[in-house]
């Protein structure tokens, strides 16, 4: 059982956090192993997997922002952006003005963290559309929800945000919120999915040190776009064998993961991938390698988080590659759109032996969440905004097979990627033939789907 407890100082809170988690059971999240009670301290304490978790805040001044706690949230802050760099690595702060309020009374906002494993300073930018809508006890009350739920503290800090937009939590009509007053039935809307209610990821701030370090040398970088009907199943193989060996099998998109850079025939297996693609006409991705990748005029690379700081964003602007990048949730996903990628990977979906994951597995529920925000998110660069089209081109990977595959298809993602269910099979064709048939009779339906109702608005 995992515990959520309140001090009796902020008791009114609990009320609030029964809504955020009634609202997250609509999403499909589990909440019936989450108990509510009172904490013997003044700290809020979440106890999860037996781990527990101290949070302090100075919403009231009846809490004590002690030494001590895991988490110090700081809504009344009056420190500069600057000076939040140099505070404890326990300190939150929410809300810090951008700029003096002297200068921009209106402007953004940024809410300040720091990693809690390299101690690296993060930031989320507001805009001033959004900024006006923080209420610090609702920001709590989705703190502490979003927590219990297993969100990283980045996830967790990006989503409450979003959760405060007009267009998402908030109700429109509430323009005072006071935790004490406010009608329990009022509050809490609907679950943030829309792109103009999240917050953006700070890529680069000198009064807090962020260089995210992804090189673009100050120029901006945008990848080619992709159909996303054209990605299919997508097979990720570690030797260019198999490349050569599922391509003839009508596999249009697959890519190549060899994990040991010391390879002897790294070079050459990567060169032979790419020559196959051409063969082929099928678009072969290249993982990690982006400067082989280049060189041999490769269809497209694949980086995963941590790649992206060690290739040059810039160079594989300029080589026209497309660029795929792997995201583990809402806040990875927010930073990369800003390098407009080709196609964004989700996962891992479910547990995975393939290789050392950095993160959990995101589940059903979450995938068709990032899904939601996905399809609002404007793809490709255009100079017309009335002609911008919305939504990236997705792969789910982690764990996928047979067995789970219809599940993850119905999150609305756009291709499903394989590993293990390819490679362990005794018949990859067979294994094909029913993906394909999986997908091939989904995207059938929505097709009719969407004739019958054009049909129904035209009798109209």
């Amino acid at each position: 059982m995992n515990k959520i407890l309140i001090p009796s100082s902020l008791i009114e809170l609990t009320g609030l956090v029964q809504q955020c988690l009634l609202l997250a059971k609509e999403q499909g999240f589990i909440i019936e192993n989450v108990e509510l009670g009172v904490s013997p301290t003044q700290s809020i304490q979440l106890i999860h997997d037996q781990h527990i978790t101290s949070l302090s805040t100075d919403i009231l001044s009846s809490i004590d922002c002690s030494q001590g706690s895991d988490y110090i949230l700081h809504y009344r802050s009056e420190l500069s952006v600057g000076e939040c760099r140099h505070q404890e690595p326990t300190d939150i702060f929410i809300g810090i003005p951008d700029r003096p309020l002297n200068e921009a009374p209106n402007s953004s906002q940024l809410d300040i963290w720091r990693h809690p494993i390299n101690n690296e300073a993060r930031a989320l930018s507001v805009a001033p559309h959004l900024a006006k809508h923080l209420y610090p006890e609702l920001h709590l009350a989705w703190f502490v929800t979003l927590s219990i739920l297993d969100f990283p503290i980045e996830d967790v800090l990006t989503l409450a945000r979003a959760m405060m937009s007009p267009t998402g939590s908030v109700s429109r009509e509430t323009s005072a919120f006071d935790i004490r007053t406010i009608s329990s039935n009022h509050v809490l809307k609907v679950w943030a999915f829309e792109f103009s209610a999240f917050p953006t990821p700070v890529l680069e701030d000198d009064r807090l040190g962020i260089q995210v370090g992804w090189s673009a040398n100050g120029e901006s970088v945008g990848f080619p776009t992709l159909a996303k009907a054209s990605l299919g199943l997508y097979p990720v193989v570690d030797d260019v064998s198999w490349i050569e060996r599922l391509l003839p099998m009508g596999i249009k998109t697959i890519q190549l993961r060899i994990k040991n850079p010391q390879q002897s025939d790294l070079e050459q297996q990567i060169e032979k991938a790419i020559e196959l693609g051409h063969q082929y006409d099928a678009q072969v991705f290249i993982n990690d390698y982006w400067q082989l990748a280049i060189k041999h005029g490769a269809y497209g690379v694949h980086l995963g988080q941590e790649d992206i700081e060690e290739s040059n964003l810039a160079q594989l602007s300029k080589a026209g590659v497309h660029l795929g990048l792997s995201t583990h949730g809402y806040y990875e996903l927010l930073r990369i759109v800003q390098i407009h990628p080709s196609y964004i990977a989700l996962g891992h979906i479910f547990p995975t032996t393939t290789k050392e994951m950095p993160s959990k597995p995101q589940g059903l529920v979450r995938l068709a969440l990032y899904q939601k925000l996905i399809d609002t998110i404007p793809y490709g660069i255009t100079k017309s905004s009335n002609n911008q089209q919305l939504g990236f081109p997705t792969v789910a990977i982690g764990g996928i097979d047979q067995s789970n595959a219809d599940q993850v298809w119905q999150c609305g993602v756009s291709s499903l990627a394989v590993v293990r269910a390819i490679t362990l099979s005794s018949d990859p064709q067979l294994v094909i033939d029913f993906f394909a048939n999986l997908m091939g009779a989904s995207q059938d339906v929505l097709v009719r789907k969407n004739r019958n109702e054009q049909r129904a608005v035209c009798a109209e």
